[in-house]
């Protein structure tokens, strides 16, 4: 699958190169990348998901303004998406909620959302490596306590960097999560023990 290279557009006129995989008729992911990560390990996850889904890997510049590229990606991608905060990036996919309407979250080594406006309210999916030292158990558990709608999901023989370490297991985790979305409204997890 070749990858396309395109222009996301904010009002102010600033523009923000990103790249796009697969057919825009395909169920839309955004992936957002942040600027402390490299990009190789999220573009081969995006090509992977390309075969099914149509991903825009969205590099987040470090500017604060993560949200308002993350919407333009939603506008650009125009249909309501699975959007993937990848660490840094959690943030501006959290905050995405409040400005689009977005089918569901993923967040990956998720830096915490603030506690009282970043409550999402679509199924979310919290991804961390099991022996990750800087989101730990706890900080993970808290958070899925705190979001209706979510589970947490935790990938062994992985610590900080799911996309480095746990490349397959990352997909097959995002694939399950997408294909259990229902068509309407978020998904009713049952309640899971923590570390579910």
């Amino acid at each position: 699958m070749n990858v396309i290279e395109a222009t996301l557009e904010l009002e102010d006129g600033s523009t923000l190169s990103y790249e796009e995989w697969g057919k825009s008729t395909d169920r839309p992911v955004v992936l957002l990348n942040p600027a402390n990560v490299a990009p190789g390990p999220l573009r081969k996850l995006a090509e992977k998901l390309s075969a099914d889904f149509f991903v825009e890997l969205v590099p987040l510049p470090g500017d604060k303004r993560g949200g308002d590229w993350t919407t333009a990606a939603l506008d650009k991608a125009g249909a309501p998406a699975l959007v993937v905060g990848y660490g840094q990036s959690c943030r501006a996919a959290f905050v995405s909620t409040r400005l689009r309407t977005v089918k569901a979250l993923a967040v990956i080594d998720a830096s915490l959302p603030h506690p009282t406006t970043d409550t999402p309210g679509v199924s979310t999916l919290i991804i961390r490596g099991r022996q990750a030292e800087r989101f730990t158990h706890e900080a993970a558990v808290s958070l899925m306590n705190r979001l209706p709608y979510s589970r947490l999901y935790e990938l062994e023989d992985c610590a900080d960097d799911p996309a480095t370490e746990a490349p397959d297991a990352l997909e097959t985790t995002i694939r399950w999560f997408m294909d259990h979305l229902p068509e309407d409204g978020p998904v009713e997890f049952p309640e899971a023990n923590p570390g579910d």
